[in-house]
């Protein structure tokens, strides 16, 4: 997995759509693109992404159980974007709707798009995470004073109802405080993990608080 932990707001940014006919229940292959020169996120990786301030645009689609089912807004949501260069983010969605078919078409409104990526999950298992060089890509390396990583087990115990005490990490900048980068870490006994981005007394950042700085490219190896 690659990724970038951050929780932010992108500006300026343009959202395009396009569809292709495809083989498949749904016919056609919608792709959501987003541009934005300097989104500094880490290329290759995928993050969490809440788009809102586009026009409403009605899709259909093919569900598990062979129905039509319609999405009623189908760009005003959070998706998972892939990081397709220095200033793209795409996202593809099957579709029984040949809008925008093969043309690439700017959706109107004005688009507020929030990168929500503070926090991931991970499945039981062991791990190598390693972060980016930040003198070769210091944008890649950004905390706000004093936050750090924080790891939590989710479902401990013999009925998976208890969390795990929680465990800080930090990028190696932060005195006694052990450096994540080239970690081996188990999560053993549990239902998942997360992995999150906490301040200095341990606080993850607010559900709608987009105004901070951290931006922290990270690439986690399953050992």
């Amino acid at each position: 997995m690659e990724t970038t932990l951050t929780k932010r707001t992108l500006t300026g940014c343009v959202v395009k759509a396009s569809t292709q006919a495809q083989q498949s229940k749904n016919q056609y292959l919608l792709t959501i693109k987003i541009e934005k020169a300097g989104h500094n996120l880490l290329i290759g990786g995928s993050v969490n992404i809440n788009i809102s301030g586009l026009a409403v645009v009605n899709f259909d689609y093919m569900n598990a159980s062979g129905n039509s089912q319609p999405i009623s807004d189908i760009f005003n949501q959070q998706r998972l974007f892939n990081v397709a260069d220095a200033s793209t983010l795409t996202c593809q969605i099957e579709v029984n709707s040949s809008s925008f078919s093969n043309v690439e078409t700017v959706i109107a409104g004005t688009p507020v798009v929030r990168v929500n990526n503070d926090k991931i999950t991970l499945k039981e298992g062991s791990y190598n995470f390693e972060l980016i060089n930040k003198d070769d890509y210091s944008y890649l390396r950004v905390w706000d004073t004093g936050y750090r990583f924080a790891f939590k087990e989710i479902g401990i115990g013999s009925k998976a109802v208890y969390n795990g005490s929680v465990d800080i990490y930090s990028d190696g900048t932060i005195s006694g405080v052990k450096d994540i980068n080239e970690q081996d870490l188990t999560f053993a006994y549990c239902q998942s993990a997360e992995l999150y981005i906490v301040d200095s007394a341990g606080s993850p950042i607010g559900v709608n608080d987009y105004t901070k700085t951290t931006n922290i490219g990270i690439i986690i190896n399953k050992i």
